[in-house]
């Protein structure tokens, strides 16, 4: 497990990703959406907050705002019932994301239509 300095580094860093990716959405720069979100899905591995299936390894309930969301995130992408053989995409957790951040939903969702 990630020390709490470690933790508060890895909050910013997927503070700073989301922004980031929020931003290749609206120019619809989904290649570059999916690198930086492997990027930051290594760092949360690294930190043993999930592992390699993208299971959740801790009680979100325990971390920061943007940790936890993004850790529930994950949750529901993982519950959430697919066609059979399809596969967990990263789009498919990332639009969950996105979805539960509220400067997406108010400010840049509405833009998109």
């Amino acid at each position: 497990m990630a020390t709490p300095e470690q933790l508060q580094i890895l909050e910013a860093d997927i503070e700073q990703t989301l922004f980031t990716l929020i931003d290749l959405a609206l120019d619809e720069n989904y290649l570059e959406m999916n690198e930086h979100f492997a990027q930051l899905l290594a760092k949360v591995q690294a930190a043993q907050l999930i592992d390699y299936k993208l299971d959740v390894l801790v009680d979100p309930q325990a971390f920061a705002p943007e940790t936890r969301i993004l850790l529930l995130s994950l949750i529901e992408a993982k519950a959430r019932p697919r066609k059979r053989k399809k596969l967990l995409t990263h789009r498919i957790i990332l639009k969950i994301w996105l979805r539960k951040n509220q400067r997406y939903l108010k400010e840049i969702l509405p833009q998109m239509f």
